[in-house]
């Protein structure tokens, strides 16, 4: 039965002005009582209901209690959107005192006609003078009414479901009301018999609510919000029917909205995607739906592979879940998703930590999209044997020129090379210096070779050079003596390290060795120096080498114990 089907059978329920009883039955969640309240408040709205009581079972323990809540929450139709109040209720008193004969209700029933809606305090102590005859008479005025009875599984165990039953077959039968009861058969348990037993000759008619992903999603995903449209679309992918949890999912999207709302669509979309898979997997259980322990976790890349190593065969369930979990396109949470976890378990936003997140994310989203502009520029030359130069070395400049700040060192480098290999020199320098600037002002540490990540057949080497001087140009170098010492204790060295060395002259070395007197580490600070040998490769550690070894000759000539000395470091060819 589609849902357009249940709402015709409702609406006909509604508009046919003869006492009648209906039961609804559906799976928890699947939105029964949500499609009722806009079905009656639409109906009300075209004047097919006159008074309506809504009333939830859940934990009901008697039945006078039931009965009080039917005259309780009685509106009229002017109010069935709103809902009772105590306003509401006081003016179904005061129709109850005008119809009253009965002295003992009538003097305090005056004071009521007289009821102000600034003096509402009065009510409580004329309850009192009421008493029993009062809360009878009320029940008595339950006439013509539209009532609707909602979890009815709900209801308290001392309850029996025979008398709600005989309630509504009384209540319709002598007092010309309409009744819908809505409920879970599936979770009636041993009420399901007596049910069985008694519907034939309580209910007309009984209404099946089962409807799919996609009807359910309209529901909650109204045509006036924006991102209804992508939400309902991932919602129906995961065949998500729960109407509370589809609930859930809107509430969380519109919380967090805001804190991405200006910033890169990506992260939006990631936002959606996200909440929808942890909303679901967070607040539901079952068969074919992933643990949310395990959604949160980042370890879903390895997961069969991890459980096939463990068990040698994936169950049924588990090759199921990992489906659900691909066919939906979500690998794992990041950072941001985890933050996602955090308001689900918490109920709020942890603001700052959370925009720290959002930001970082931003500068990934910005990062991805300069980069795919630029790659799209080098397509120019890898994907065409077309005569394209003019447009390649514009378009290479351009983006070159708009995106330095998210080109990496290796990039940068390989686009001036190709302009130097097309005889573009001047294109080449003006990319280099641009490339250098903007690191020496965004973030100086990109011109740390170190951690650069060059391409061996496209290192430019005027480019190499200048990031060289640009690196160490302004910095507060350490002093030669300082350097040595601690590249002696040490594995390894840094750029500024070799810059010092590699300027200092024969007679620097010749000082600083000259100055050591009663260190036991003298061997260790000579042998430091003299490493450099071994790298015959750059120019710079040949440096290092040529001018310590000097210095060490140099003090080999001052004296044959010297001589002696520097031979244990120096071969004799050199000594």
């Amino acid at each position: 039965m589609s849902l357009k089907d249940v709402q015709v059978a409702v609406e006909n329920f509604l508009k046919l002005d003869r006492p009648q009883a209906i039961a609804i039955s559906g799976q928890w969640g699947s939105g029964k009582t949500y499609f009722w309240n806009q079905v009656i408040k639409d109906a009300s709205s075209k004047g097919l209901v006159k008074k309506y009581s809504y009333v939830s079972l859940f934990g009901t323990s008697n039945l006078a209690e039931l009965k009080s809540a039917i005259f309780d929450n009685a509106v009229s139709a002017k109010d069935v959107d709103a809902g009772a109040s105590s306003l509401t209720w006081a003016e179904n008193a005061k129709e109850v005192m005008r119809s009253s004969s009965i002295e003992e209700v009538k003097a305090p029933g005056r004071r009521l006609l007289n009821f102000s809606r600034k003096n509402i305090s009065q009510v409580t102590p004329l309850l009192g003078v009421w008493g029993s005859v009062a809360r009878s008479l009320s029940y008595f005025a339950i006439k013509d009414y539209v009532i609707c009875l909602d979890d009815i599984e709900r209801k308290g165990a001392e309850l029996p479901l025979k008398e709600i039953l005989g309630l509504v077959s009384m209540l319709k039968e002598q007092r010309g009301c309409r009744i819908a009861a809505i409920l879970n058969m599936d979770e009636l348990e041993g009420d399901k018999v007596t049910l069985d037993a008694l519907k034939e000759k309580v209910f007309d008619g009984e209404i099946v609510f089962s409807p799919s992903a996609e009807e359910c999603a309209k529901l909650v995903f109204t045509d006036e919000w924006k991102h209804s449209r992508e939400v309902a679309g991932k919602v129906i992918s995961l065949g998500i029917k729960n109407i509370r949890i589809m609930q859930r999912i809107r509430w969380v999207i519109e919380t967090l909205l805001p804190y991405v709302n200006d910033k890169d669509i990506a992260l939006t979309r990631q936002l959606i995607h996200s909440s929808v898979l942890l909303t679901w997997c967070y607040y539901s259980r079952g068969t074919g739906i992933p643990s949310y322990d395990f959604v949160k976790s980042d370890g879903f890349a390895v997961w069969g592979i991890a459980k096939a190593g463990k068990e040698g065969e994936q169950s049924k369930e588990d090759k199921f879940v990992e489906k659900v979990m691909y066919d939906y396109g979500y690998s794992g949470s990041d950072e941001f998703d985890l933050h996602i976890c955090k308001f689900l378990e918490q109920g709020y936003v942890v603001e700052k930590d959370f925009v720290e997140v959002v930001d970082s994310f931003q500068e990934m989203a910005l990062k991805n999209n300069h980069d795919g502009s630029f790659t799209q520029a080098w397509e120019l030359f890898h994907d065409t044997f077309s005569n394209n130069e003019k447009e390649l070395v514009e378009t290479l400049r351009k983006r070159f020129m708009e995106d330095a700040k998210w080109i990496s060192l290796g990039n940068a480098m390989a686009t001036v090379k190709l302009m130097r290999e097309l005889e573009r020199d001047d294109v080449g320098d003006e990319l280099m210096l641009c490339w250098i600037e903007m690191a020496k002002k965004e973030n100086k540490d990109l011109l740390d070779l170190r951690h650069a990540h060059l391409f061996s057949g496209s290192i430019d080497e005027k480019f190499k050079d200048a990031v060289k001087h640009a690196y160490v140009e302004d910095r507060a170098l350490p002093a030669l003596g300082e350097t040595i010492i601690d590249i002696s204790v040490k594995s390894g060295w840094g750029v500024d390290q070799i810059e010092v060395m590699s300027q200092a002259s024969s007679d620097d070395y010749y000082t600083f060795f000259i100055s050591i007197k009663g260190d036991r580490h003298l061997g260790a600070y000579v042998k430091a120096c003299l490493q450099f040998g071994g790298y015959k490769d750059d120019e710079r550690y040949q440096k290092i080498y040529a001018a310590a070894s000097e210095a060490l000759r140099r003090i080999a000539a001052e004296s044959h114990l010297n001589a002696v000395r520097v031979s244990r470091f120096l071969p004799k060819d050199e000594g």
